[in-house]
């Protein structure tokens, strides 16, 4: 009783899991994948680091304002002296005159600070300034086609999963079929063998066959969970249950209807954008690096105060413990001794500059390639639907005449199981191909726009 209420339960719990499991199109799930794929998440965020990149090269253009503050105590008076007062002292004052020649001693000056603030503002540094905010927005326009191509290969991604847990239910119901076919002929050779007919090596046969549907039928469904839960990850519903819609496949449209020109397909593709950006990048770091050789010229100003401490009273007299000041200035910077490596590293990125356009007429024609291809590879699959198509067609009459002939006791057995083998292969193999063909049809529709 126990273990009927546990089988119970267990069923109930996957029912609960069937019915209350999103039923999803291939168009909400590729708009899950936009929205709660991590790697364009990912992608996004590259963007935005790319964002503050640009902006941060922005503040180069405005003043570098610089504060500092020193402080400190001595532990002993920094200044100390002895000997005996001099005669010219009294030439400063005639009262001085009675201490020519005393001893005396002197120690003073144990703490201070400084305070002080500066302003620079470049006014010119061979142009690295330019150069750097124009990388950087090369940098922000990169990142964004790096997001374009990497929303093209997941929703790819996203719709290979689809079409392939839309093959693996077109095998499972072909399976389906050929169990109950199985089941016709197991119920008609049990009769024979009742009748004495035929031996019960045949039976045996047809139970063989019927226990290696069984098998791929467990594979098929393990398979199928595998492919739901890998679509689940990738359109950001780990951890929920999901199904897909099949009831409304879609046609296989004729190829000639979305031909695009290999050359007009490459001029709008990412990858071509991303390599025009790279050579661009590639002419600013030279700019870059030839003004790092370059003279630099830059204005500013500059205010401090400073206070001196541990002094006595008769220095306090005549010296000032607290001073203020202000200046302006300018600078020229003359890297002379940096001329003689620096003609070696414009050179070396002008050769980078000159790798970058070769790189770029290189995978141009690959792009084309990959289009004409893509085409090729597409209008196969279309072709190989209409072949799947004739040889179920072919199959299932084969099927049929085999199944009456075996009733009518002039075809073996093993021939009407091979007929069975053959209509589940050419059903099987119509499945893959109209699943290749969808397939087949997205990627080269991401590839021409």
């Amino acid at each position: 009783m126990k273990r009927i209420i546990s089988i119970f339960l267990i069923l109930s719990f996957s029912h609960s899991l069937i019915t209350y499991a999103e039923t999803l199109t291939l168009p909400q799930c590729l708009e899950l994948a936009k929205q709660n794929n991590r790697t364009l998440q990912n992608a996004a965020l590259e963007i935005e680091m790319a964002k503050e990149q640009r902006k941060e090269a922005f503040t180069k253009y405005f003043p570098d304002i610089q504060a500092n503050l020193l402080a400190f105590r001595a532990f002993d008076e920094m200044v100390k002296g002895d000997g005996t007062v001099p005669m010219e002292i009294a030439a400063i004052n005639p009262e001085f005159a009675a201490f020519i020649g005393a001893p005396f001693s002197y120690s003073e000056f144990n703490r201070g600070y400084t305070a002080g603030i500066m302003l620079s503002q470049p006014l010119f540094a061979g142009g690295q300034i330019r150069a750097g905010n124009k990388l950087a927005k090369i940098g922000e326009e990169a990142a964004e086609l790096q997001l374009r191509m990497q929303e093209k290969d997941v929703l790819q991604k996203v719709t290979e999963c689809y079409w392939q847990i839309a093959s693996v239910r077109y095998n499972l119901g072909t399976i389906e079929a050929a169990e109950k076919q199985l089941d016709a002929v197991c119920d008609l050779v049990t009769n024979y063998v009742n009748a004495g007919v035929t031996t019960r090596n045949d039976l045996l046969r047809v139970e063989l066959r019927q226990q290696e549907l069984a098998s791929n039928r467990l594979k098929l469904e393990n398979a199928e969970h595998v492919l739901l839960l890998l679509l689940a990850q990738q359109i950001g519903k780990s951890g929920e249950a999901i199904d897909i819609d099949t009831s409304t496949l879609p046609i296989a449209v004729n190829p000639a209807d979305v031909r695009v020109e290999a050359s007009d397909a490459v001029a709008i593709r990412e990858e071509t954008a991303l390599l025009e950006k790279q050579v661009e990048a590639n002419q600013w770091q030279v700019r870059l690096e030839r003004g790092k050789y370059l003279p630099t010229v830059a204005v500013g100003a500059m205010g401090y105060n400073m206070g001196f401490g541990g002094l006595s009273d008769n220095v306090r007299k005549y010296m000032d413990t607290n001073q203020t000041n202000g200046l302006v200035f300018g600078t020229v910077s003359v890297p002379i001794m940096s001329w003689w490596g620096g003609k070696h590293a414009i050179r070396r990125t002008q050769m980078k500059l000159e790798q970058s356009r070769n790189q770029a007429l290189d995978v141009r024609e690959q792009l084309a390639v990959d289009v004409e291809s893509s085409w090729s590879n597409l209008s196969e699959a279309y072709r190989q639907i209409d072949i799947a198509r004739a040889s179920v067609a072919s199959a299932e009459e084969n099927l049929r005449m085999s199944t009456d002939q075996y009733k009518a006791g002039t075809l073996l057995l093993s021939d009407l199981l091979d007929a069975e083998t053959l209509h589940r292969q050419a059903r099987s193999q119509l499945s893959d191909a109209l699943a290749s063909y969808q397939v087949r049809l997205a990627e080269y529709g991401r590839k021409t726009k």
